[in-house]
């Protein structure tokens, strides 16, 4: 009898223990901060559900001793909506408004069919995946005013694509593989025919009609142990220039090819994150030497929340301090061209949604004759979703 009865509670702790599992992994987003993971989707008017976030900042900043910045700037309001059209299908957009109103993007705008939790369609304005950061670059989510070098300077944060491709999520008990594998449009030969001081992959965005009737491809993988860890590994790869039209081949076919791993864990109540991103550009022979054919950059951040309770009359208050370190290189076959900065910040959030962040970096930056400029900068921001 006894052996009976402990082998119907040894099967009733493994079915316990897997229906825990399920619903952490239920619980837990496809990506912390990313589309269906805003804090706006818990007020719902009927179908749909609207919110965004607003950011302004106070910069002042020097280079070489000399004052470059001194002022407010209203740097982002960005609006979400989602609704959820059926039990298989739903849709997701934002639409950013920068600098105060001089720009107007849309970021993001897809239609997802849910086939299944490991297999989903989706088409439309994607924020592609090559790197967590470009999924979760949020500014009420992230700890520090401006974003990583690395993000900005060689992915091209936010990097909105048009396009189309599958995403899914599968689970293994605690642990889980999520994927988003896409075909876009890629970036265009801008990278380098609009740039002035040697390749630059940001101005290459906006590829908003296929320069060349000829996909790119991007995808990233990730790997999650437990709700606070996680590494993904990504890669775009396509054409940049224009080298074919109506059939005809026009020139040499150049590739872009970027590749990332990034990274997320909790340890010990230390958060760490960071992304490294590497890429190879095919320049053309009569700019070799010239523009850079190889670039890569990394970023680190050390995070740790402290002083919950401390403002009795707010008491989901807390604060944070971090350090953030920047390495940007723009062209590896060069000793110069590159950015070094190290940044520390002290956060308030009176609630998880709203931050107000001060920030302090120094940094060196070579241009492509080694020739040194130091720079230093103070910064504020106030941050919130809505």
């Amino acid at each position: 009898m006894r052996r009976v009865m402990a082998a119907v509670l040894a099967l009733l702790a493994g079915v316990t223990s897997h229906v825990n599992a399920q619903q952490q992994d239920t619980l837990r987003p496809f990506v912390r901060g990313g589309v269906y993971d805003k804090p706006y989707l818990g007020t719902i008017l009927g179908r749909a559900a609207i919110g965004g976030y607003a950011e302004a900042h106070a910069r002042y900043g020097r280079v070489d001793g000399v004052t470059e910045e001194a002022g407010f700037v209203a740097r982002r309001f960005n609006l979400f909506a989602s609704t959820r059209v059926s039990d298989f299908v739903r849709l997701a957009a934002e639409l950013e408004v920068e600098e105060g109103g001089e720009e107007l993007k849309l970021e993001f705008a897809a239609i997802d069919l849910v086939v299944h939790p490991s297999l989903t369609f989706r088409a439309g304005m994607l924020l592609s995946p090559l790197g967590r950061f470009n999924l979760a670059h949020d500014s009420p989510l992230n700890e520090f005013t401006d974003r990583p070098l690395v993000s900005t300077e060689l992915i091209g944060v936010a990097l909105s694509e048009p396009g189309a491709g599958i995403l899914g999520a599968i689970p293994f008990g605690f642990q889980r593989l999520t994927y988003e594998l896409y075909a876009v449009n890629g970036y265009h030969a801008g990278l380098i025919d609009d740039a002035e001081g040697g390749t630059r992959i940001p101005l290459g965005r906006s590829n908003l009609e296929d320069n060349n009737a000829s996909p790119a491809f991007v995808g990233r993988v990730a790997w999650s142990p437990a709700l606070a860890y996680e590494v993904g590994v990504s890669a775009h790869i396509g054409a940049y220039n224009e080298w074919q039209a109506d059939g005809l081949e026009l020139d040499e076919r150049r590739d872009l090819r970027i590749v990332a791993i990034d990274g997320e864990a909790t340890v010990a109540g230390l958060r760490v994150a960071g992304e490294y991103a590497a890429a190879r550009i095919a320049v053309p022979a009569t700019l070799d030497g010239l523009y850079a054919s190889r670039q890569h950059g990394v970023f680190a951040d050390l995070l740790y929340d402290f002083g919950r309770g401390w403002i009795a009359t707010i008491p989901s208050a807390y604060f944070s301090a971090g350090t953030r370190l920047d390495i940007m290189d723009f062209d590896r076959d060069l000793e110069g061209d590159m950015v070094h900065q190290f940044t520390a910040g002290l956060n308030f959030r009176p609630t998880s949604e709203t931050v107000f962040k001060l920030n302090y970096l120094r940094g060196r930056s070579r241009d492509r004759f080694n020739n040194p400029a130091d720079h230093a900068g103070l910064l504020f921001s106030v941050a919130t979703y809505f």
